[in-house]
């Protein structure tokens, strides 16, 4: 018997010596009083509303917590009530979140949603912020379209700062090392502007900022542009904006610009600015295209009035004459060479232009300027080629009188002898 119970004291003492692991705490608030008071959802703690929760006081959920709103849950913030997440806020198929201001007070009940924060939304659910009320937004809001504005809601930017970068640029031969300084300004328009002169002071909230409140749905255009005078070779068209992780496509470009995005916040947003797949730059020369009513010329890229061709490229391009100009007898240099067309009727810019004529390798290296000459009406052709007709024929007749007398005086010749 002695025996039998030092052995289970003993087992008493074992246990006693074992470490008891907490669990996480699930509490279902269902249909509790309002009150004013303060309660915060812990680190592991998840918390499931399936009745009517009303809070004018502050819930706050913290980093690590569960806000769960169930089907035919009912979670409202009222009044000076405040909703503070540092967690994770579900609000489920059939359950509701309002943040609803009483009375005539102006931006009381508040929603806080903090850097870690993350809020889903999903669907078939009322979620609203009223008049009155306001929320601040660090984190994310997942199907935000879901939720009903009609309060002050801002979502917290964060875009680049001025920047530098390091190119290899093609000026001469040699490839060159040169970094370049951008600047990074913002300008911010209303909700569903249709107005793009984004340029407008008026509208400008630049100096340098990096974090800026954007209110939900608005507009902000982010504008990259190198240091004046030393990156002007650099096609900012080429770099990337990268939001949130995700790299920008073209629709975030506004009118083609090169360097100007355009974001609609309706989260947190981290932008950043991508460019190191275009480190290797080649300088870009635009050569003016000359047109007259007689003419134009067109590349192989298509009819345009400025041809874009990179350092080293060739360039090519024929003449197309008007109806009316298609007798032209015409002539085509390039800066004052003359060319002549290829079989296909095209000129080519192949290399450097010397004054022993142009290389044959290397592309384009200068400034090209193209010159057409001897186009003109057809009628004004006509009548030139009638002239020359017409001379021609005064000086066959002359030729003919004069070979006449050759054989008259060659005859007498022979007569006298």
């Amino acid at each position: 018997m002695k025996k039998a119970l030092s052995m289970f004291l003993a087992c008493l003492m074992l246990l006693a010596c074992v470490p008891v692991m907490a669990s996480a705490a699930n509490i279902t608030w269902d249909n509790v009083a309002a009150d004013n008071s303060t309660y915060t959802i812990p680190a592991g703690d998840t918390v499931t509303v399936t009745g009517t929760r009303t809070i004018t006081g502050a819930l706050i959920v913290e980093e690590g917590a569960n806000l769960v709103i169930a089907y035919g849950g009912t979670l409202v913030i009222a009044g000076s009530g405040k909703l503070v997440n540092n967690g994770h806020i579900s609000v489920q198929r059939g359950g509701s979140l309002t943040l609803s201001a009483t009375g005539d007070s102006e931006y009381t009940a508040a929603l806080v949603n903090n850097e870690s924060g993350v809020i889903d939304i999903a669907i078939d659910t009322f979620c609203a912020l009223g008049l009155g009320s306001y929320g601040y937004n660090r984190g994310t809001i997942n199907n935000i379209e879901r939720m009903n504005v009609k309060g002050n809601l801002s979502h917290l930017v964060k875009i680049p700062a001025d920047f530098s970068d390091s190119y290899r640029y093609t000026e001469t031969w040699d490839r060159q090392d040169k970094t370049v300084n951008f600047d990074v300004d913002y300008f911010m328009y209303q909700a569903g502007s249709e107005d793009l002169d984004y340029l407008d002071p008026t509208k400008y909230f630049g100096d340098n900022k990096t974090e800026i409140w954007v209110e939900n749905g608005n507009q902000i255009f982010i504008l990259i542009t190198p240091e004046e005078g030393v990156g002007d070779w650099v096609d900012t068209g080429r770099m990337k904006l990268v939001v949130n992780g995700q790299m920008l496509d073209s629709k975030a470009r506004i009118d083609n610009d090169r360097g100007v995005f355009c974001i609609t916040p309706t989260s947190a947003v981290t932008a950043t600015v991508y460019s190191t797949q275009y480190k290797d730059i080649e300088k870009l020369f635009e050569v003016e295209l000359p047109r007259t009513d007689g003419y134009y010329t067109i590349t192989k890229d298509g009819d345009v009035d400025v041809a874009t061709v990179e350092y080293g490229k060739t360039l090519s391009f024929r003449v197309v004459l008007a109806e009316k100009y298609d007798k032209s007898d015409y002539y085509v240099y390039v800066n004052t060479l003359y060319l002549e067309p290829d079989e296909y009727g095209y000129y080519d810019v192949t290399g450097p232009i010397t004054v022993d004529g142009m290389s044959t390798a290397g592309g384009v290296q200068e400034d090209v300027e193209i010159t057409v000459m001897g186009v003109a009406p057809n009628e004004r052709v006509e009548m030139a080629e009638g002239i020359i007709g017409f001379i021609k024929e005064i000086f066959d007749v002359i030729k003919s009188i004069f070979e006449y007398f050759i054989d008259i005086f060659s005859g007498l010749g022979s007569i006298g002898a």
